[in-house]
């Protein structure tokens, strides 16, 4: 940070809540500062670790039954609630220190640095929305429930059934795998559902969807729609499987009002496990207001419990990473019906008391009948956060 020197990193191993330990470990640093500034922002670390390091800093120790307040220290606290550095003082009221996001734009990379996290390597995040043409027109089609039946459909009986490995059905083939299995250049865009046989191309709204993709007959090559700019036929399978919908809602994202200061989005977070090289956790769509994040969980399906358990997946990480500011939301294809009981049922669940009568603006689900005015709804969503801030 300009203006600041290198930041010194004082770890205090296993003692974060030692109370004795604590002291012992800031003392010397304030004895080597004498006659100095001293700050304290005391945001943050364990509850024991704010207090104590406060204690010591404010009360300088003459002999071990006498102390005094000691001189130039300040003490200031990042408000999560209102989003503003206060800064404490003694015998008068706290000054506050509005901080915006034009003030303090962050990159999504350096909160995962704070944090220690990194992504695979080979996975980096996505920053450019991919198809998003396609996207937006496979969005279109997914108001419909029926719609929606159907293409899942597909993908479970002709996509997964010839595209998935067998020995472990949670992978897709490898890439030599899809590239040599020939069914896979022509797979037909038909299926048996409650004992019609349905031609997908027959829809109006699927097969505008298909020719987006390049598609334009009674059948689905996955190397044809690669050409249209997915890097690996393994990113087609996942593309068709879903994760169009997480290029739509960065699209989204992306279309919101400048003025609203968005400063970085992305989607595909793959966070790397510490230990060893497998995959620890995964973002779908996250970007940065300001210091803020807020991240969007995506899925296409509409059952309540699956849907609830994305949300609390990334409830919890969200906060790990951004702290009592991250912000959650989940899209996903539910009905107005369904995204109100799982947005009150949740919302209770985090309300700090059972008659807590203000709406949580916190979290947000959005589902089916959201996806075409999508960036509008997750403008509002941002607005209505700056509204509880005041």
């Amino acid at each position: 940070m300009k203006g600041f020197k290198h930041a010194q990193l004082v770890p205090i191993g296993e003692y974060e809540s030692d109370a004795y330990h604590i002291r012992e470990i800031i003392r010397p640093i304030i004895t080597s500062l004498k006659n100095q500034i001293i700050g304290l922002n005391y945001t943050g670390g364990t509850k024991a670790m704010s207090v104590h390091s406060y204690r010591t800093l404010f009360y300088e120790e003459l002999n071990s039954k006498t102390h005094i307040q000691r001189e130039g220290i300040f003490f200031s606290y990042l408000d999560p609630r209102r989003l503003e550095m206060c800064i404490d003082r003694e015998y008068n009221e706290r000054v506050h220190i509005p901080v915006t996001a034009k003030q303090l734009p962050v990159e999504l990379g350096k909160v995962f640095q704070i944090h220690g996290w990194v992504w695979q390597e080979k996975s980096p995040p996505i920053y450019a929305p991919q198809l998003p043409d396609a996207a937006t027109a496979f969005a279109n089609f997914h108001n419909n429930e029926k719609l929606i039946k159907i293409w899942r459909t597909w993908c479970n009986e002709v996509l997964r059934k010839h595209a998935k490995n067998p020995n472990n059905k949670i992978y897709w083939l490898s890439e030599n795998q899809l590239k040599q299995k020939e069914e896979l250049s022509k797979l037909p865009l038909q299926i048996q559902l409650d004992n019609k046989v349905i031609e997908l191309n027959k829809n109006e709204a699927i097969n505008e969807a298909l020719n987006s993709l390049g598609i334009t007959g009674d059948s689905l090559s996955l190397s044809a729609i690669q050409k249209q700019g997915l890097k690996s036929l393994e990113k087609v399978c996942d593309w068709l499987d879903g994760e169009w919908l997480e290029h739509y809602v960065l699209q989204q994202v992306l279309n919101i009002p400048k003025n609203l200061y968005i400063n970085d989005a992305a989607t595909s977070f793959w966070i790397k496990n510490p230990n060893n090289n497998t995959t620890k956790f995964q973002f779908d769509v996250a970007f940065m207001r300001g210091y803020q994040l807020f991240a969007i969980s995506c899925t296409t399906i509409e059952r309540k419990s699956d849907c609830k358990s994305k949300l609390f997946e990334a409830y919890i990480r969200a906060q790990q990473l951004g702290g009592i500011e991250a912000r959650v939301a989940l899209v996903c294809c539910a009905n107005s019906d369904g995204v109100n009981a799982l947005e009150t049922e949740i919302i209770n669940v985090l309300n700090p008391t059972p008659d807590e009568i203000n709406k949580n603006y916190k979290l947000a689900v959005f589902g089916r009948e959201d996806l075409a005015e999508l960036s509008t709804r997750i403008g509002q969503w941002i607005r209505n956060n700056e509204v509880k801030q005041k």
